[in-house]
């Protein structure tokens, strides 16, 4: 099996857990809540907002580490124009859940990410 290109595992158990040697993204296979349809979930997250995510019957690491292959360096980029340079910026809580704002400087264009559950680390 080839190397992942620019990712480093940082733990296997029981959340196997990847950092890109490039942009400092993290990729990150866990236990999902028990109220949520799969019971993995897999997330690739730049500066805290999540630019990927699947959910999985089992640990299913092979098909989680074939997606960070397809994405050696994951960017946070404008969905409105082309800059890759946008902004992450105030969180709000809510309990255990933690939701994300990001906004781009040259066109103004702001979103909020999808809700992230769990402690941020």
């Amino acid at each position: 099996m080839p190397r992942i290109t620019n990712w480093a595992r940082e733990s296997r158990t029981p959340t196997l857990a990847y950092r890109n040697t490039e942009t400092g993204a993290r990729a990150v296979l866990h236990r999902a809540p028990d109220s949520y349809r799969y019971k993995w979930r897999g997330a690739i997250l730049v500066d805290g907002y999540p630019v990927w995510s699947r959910g999985y019957e089992t640990k299913d690491a092979k098909s989680f580490r074939d997606e960070l292959r397809k994405r050696p360096t994951p960017e946070l980029s404008c969905p409105e124009c082309p800059n890759d340079d946008v902004l992450v910026g105030e969180k709000s809580a809510e309990g255990a859940k933690v939701q994300r704002w990001f906004d781009c400087p040259d066109c103004g264009y702001e979103a909020p990410s999808r809700i992230v559950y769990g402690a941020e680390r």
